[in-house]
């Protein structure tokens, strides 16, 4: 883990600073979105309204990502559509979000003004001319609102100020894309007339039908998530989000029950809303496990304790035990048909809820235990769906047999490198993480909390970025 994850959570004043060092550091031409003031408005506020910002040439996230955990909620890089990366940011508030646009000034397909005569005052990092007038004016119109009369009031003075060029050329783009009458509605609005009451449901239409047309419409299909309204979908911080398996792997004693707690804590702070399930098969908590054990007169399914051995999950084993062998066969299948079982009932309904499904172990136990190489987990990795994320909590062997001395230390050793190389595999749908245990969980859990606020709002079919 290192130090920067183990810092304390950032103010919103932190994030907004490091978001103008990170542009002014890339010597690119770069100004805040929105009326003036719109930067300390956000640091002030606590939902989830966005600080826009606009760059030039390039994406900044990743130099955003060495000063603070980031996780991205939101990508568009097709050209025929407006550039631009959302981020969500875990502050001491809870999440705030930072939506950097970079190129192009666009609204979806609508070309307002091109990169490369975007204006802005090199100390204020405020916008200028035409390409105010359109992200004060043109953005919120198409957005779907008249703005604020301050906001108005701005757009009109940088019309004033605008030379002709500049007025020409988004007068012509404005026309060619929204029509004439939604083009002169908008320009009498910016010249200071009243706006139109009906002029953003017909610029809407405009857009809508330009965000279908043969030229973008691949584009368009690709940024489905982001172009269609969330409505019941709608996560805290208002986009859509589905719902999330975080399955939590490691020997006894490695920290999944604190993990756990502390991802829940930190997730339900932010807004979301948890669940959790169990998979683990040591104890016999599966639903039918303790009524067979009674009934076939034996004391455990599970492997003679201090063996040892190879694979990436469950008690440690070395070949196959030699006692109630037809039993311990029959019982990977049991628990193979337990597993699925648990997952229909358990997990899946809290998905359809959009949930966040913390889950203490999962599936991959089945490798090793109780008949080591059984056919039956591959059966059930199959017909399981894999974790969105897997993640291993982990600390020196010497503090996790402290924590659970009733097994061996180099057992314990072991087992945890098993489930090292389990996370090499990378099995999950989304990513593998591991969390240090050593001390507090608190911030540590910091990257997993990202991980899985990214991993709510992006398609399970992706994995993020690393």
């Amino acid at each position: 883990m290192s130090e920067k994850l183990l810092l304390p959570s950032p103010s919103r004043a932190e994030v907004r600073d490091s978001v103008a060092a990170v542009l002014a550091e890339s010597g690119l031409p770069w100004a805040w979105q929105g009326a003036t003031g719109a930067p300390d408005r956000w640091v002030a506020d606590t939902g989830p309204a966005d600080l826009d910002v606009w760059c030039a040439a390039s994406d900044p996230i990743a130099a955003l990502a060495l000063r603070h955990t980031c996780a991205v909620i939101a990508e568009a890089a097709d050209p025929r559509r407006l550039r631009h990366t959302s981020v969500a940011v875990q502050t001491g508030g809870g999440l705030a979000v930072v939506d950097l646009t970079y190129g192009d000034l666009r609204v979806g397909p609508i070309l307002l003004v091109p990169a490369a005569e975007v204006t802005a005052d090199p100390v204020t990092h405020r916008l200028t001319g035409a390409a105010a007038v359109a992200d004060l004016l043109v953005r919120p119109v198409l957005r779907g609102r008249i703005p604020a009369p301050d906001r108005l009031a701005e757009a009109v003075a940088a019309w004033a100020a605008a030379g002709r060029e500049d007025r020409s050329g988004l007068a012509r783009r404005l026309t060619g894309q929204l029509g004439a009458g939604v083009a002169a509605d908008l320009l009498r609005a910016a010249g200071g007339a009243r706006a139109v009451a009906g002029l953003p449901r017909r610029a809407r239409w405009r857009l809508a039908a330009r965000s279908l047309a043969p030229g973008v419409l691949g584009a368009t299909w690709a940024q489905r998530r982001g172009v269609l309204p969330a409505g019941p979908a709608a996560g805290p911080l208002g986009l859509r989000v589905r719902g999330v398996v975080v399955a939590l792997v490691g020997t006894d004693g490695a920290g999944k029950s604190t993990v756990a707690a502390a991802l829940d804590e930190s997730l339900r702070r932010s807004g979301f809303v948890t669940a959790s399930a169990y998979f683990g098969m040591a104890r016999g908590n599966l639903p039918g496990v303790a009524f067979a054990r009674r009934v076939l007169g034996v004391g455990s399914t599970a492997p003679t304790p201090g063996t040892t051995g190879r694979g990436a999950g469950g008690p440690e084993v070395d070949e196959p035990p030699a006692d109630h062998v037809w039993l311990r066969r029959a019982a990977a299948w049991f628990y193979a048909g337990e597993y699925s079982w648990r997952y229909l009932r358990t997990v899946t309904p809290a998905l359809a809820r959009r949930r966040v499904v913390i889950a203490d172990r999962w599936v991959f136990d089945l490798r090793e235990s109780p008949w080591p190489g059984s056919r039956a987990a591959r059966l059930v990795e199959f017909l399981v769906p894999a974790p969105d994320l897997l993640v291993l909590p982990d600390a020196p062997a010497e503090v996790i047999h402290r924590r659970k001395p009733e097994r061996s230390l180099a057992g314990q050793r072991a087992q945890q490198d098993r489930f090292r190389r389990l996370l090499a595999e990378r099995p999950a749908r989304c990513a593998e993480l591991m969390v240090d245990t050593t001390g507090s969980p608190g911030d540590a859990v910091a990257p997993l909390v990202a991980a899985v606020v990214q991993a709510a709002h992006t398609s399970r079919w992706r994995r993020g970025r690393r």
